[in-house]
């Protein structure tokens, strides 16, 4: 396995590489005092790599943190020096439970637990940290039902549990990710027993007690899923996919009022097979990233830039060797980073960062609406 790092500029790819014994899975990526920091899960031996990358994006460090294996680290957060990882762990046979830990950025293990709910199984998918403490989004079952509900966790900076909220019904729901709106948290996921099809996109938004504001849900005949949400400007937008429009994978933007009220629904056809990662705010405009079947052999790395009023505007799509996967991006100093998996035939998994210039991307935005004007 190869850890691989691209720096995308204009006209200019530069890469480098360096071996592992196994495969790896990228979880976040960060700024540090140091220079950005990938972290990483190694999917046989469960370890979590700390992989520190210079101002040139080369490896620098590379940190093997002991005592951590949790079955799966799904995503993580730093503040004050240190890194939160949430995931889950097993604790018997067909059960797992929540699993939650603190370390500094040398690896070592300051803080760890495994949230057992008695008669449950748990996970967390998505982390948000504000000044009150800690909320995970994830599912939840009884273990009695046999189906999951969708799952809101807050935390105490001692872990320990200050409330937990689900939502559901007679089949699975689930949260993916949890995002900050004003003063409240919205959740967004995928609920199969409240669909109009196999699964629609799920929406709520809760108060920083666990207070439920609203619940929406939104899809078609076939399968739809919510991924991602950002407050931009007045409006809520939450990102998905759908295949109940297209004969393929498409992405699915909902605008909603802060109200939750559906406003406008915009379908992202890209012609091919597009599984949107998430999204983000720059200036005036939205970007959503993800990768796209290239109609060949495989998946590539793709940027959309995103009109206010949910049009597409540009499309860049960088062609790498073999299958992409994108797990999230990071602005800094002028760029986008954008980070993830390329499967490797020979080798396995490879992460890797790719870099994106900000400017360009704009000027280019600029230009071709001052040729559609003219």
């Amino acid at each position: 396995m190869r850890a691989i790092v691209f720096l995308l500029l204009p006209a200019v790819l530069i890469g480098s590489s360096i071996p592992f014994p196994s495969q790896e899975r990228s979880i976040g990526l960060f700024m540090t005092d140091e220079g950005p920091l990938l972290v990483a899960q190694q999917e046989d031996s469960k370890e979590i790599l700390l992989m520190f990358l210079n101002d040139s994006f080369e490896f620098s460090r590379i940190v093997r943190s002991v005592g951590v294996r949790p079955d799966r680290i799904n995503d993580a957060a730093l503040f004050g020096g240190k890194l939160i990882l949430v995931g889950h762990s097993s604790i018997r046979p067909n059960q797992t439970s929540i699993y939650v830990c603190l370390i500094d950025l040398d690896g070592k293990v300051l803080k760890q637990k495994l949230l057992n709910f008695p008669g449950a199984e748990t996970w967390a998918e998505g982390l948000l940290l504000d000044e009150e403490g800690i909320y995970l989004a994830g599912g939840y079952n009884t273990l009695k039902k046999g189906w999951f509900d969708a799952f809101l966790l807050k935390l105490n900076w001692d872990f320990e549990v200050v409330w937990s909220r689900t939502t559901g019904g007679l089949s699975d729901d689930w949260f993916h990710r949890v995002r900050p709106v004003g003063s409240r948290l919205l959740c967004v996921g995928s609920t199969e027993s409240k669909s109009k099809g196999k699964a629609d996109m799920l929406v709520v938004l809760y108060d920083k007690n666990g207070r439920k504001i609203f619940e929406k849900t939104f899809g078609g005949p076939d399968w739809d899923k919510a991924l991602d949400a950002l407050q931009f400007k007045d409006r809520i937008f939450v990102l998905g996919w759908t295949n109940s429009r297209t004969p393929y994978r498409s992405g699915l933007l909902l605008e909603m009022s802060l109200g939750g009220k559906i406003i406008k629904e915009h379908l992202i056809d890209l012609g091919s097979d597009f599984s949107p990662s998430g999204l983000l705010a720059i200036e005036d405009r939205i970007i959503v990233y993800g990768v796209v079947w290239n109609r060949e052999t495989r998946f590539d790395p793709v940027m959309l830039v995103i009109n206010r009023d949910g049009s597409l505007h540009v499309k860049n799509v960088v062609p790498l060797p073999n299958d992409q996967t994108v797990r999230g991006v990071m602005l800094w100093d002028g760029q986008i980073l954008i980070y993830g998996e390329s499967d490797n035939p020979i080798t396995g998994k490879d992460v890797y960062v790719l870099a994106f210039d900000i400017e360009s991307i704009l000027r280019r935005v600029q230009l071709l609406t001052n040729l559609y004007l003219s």
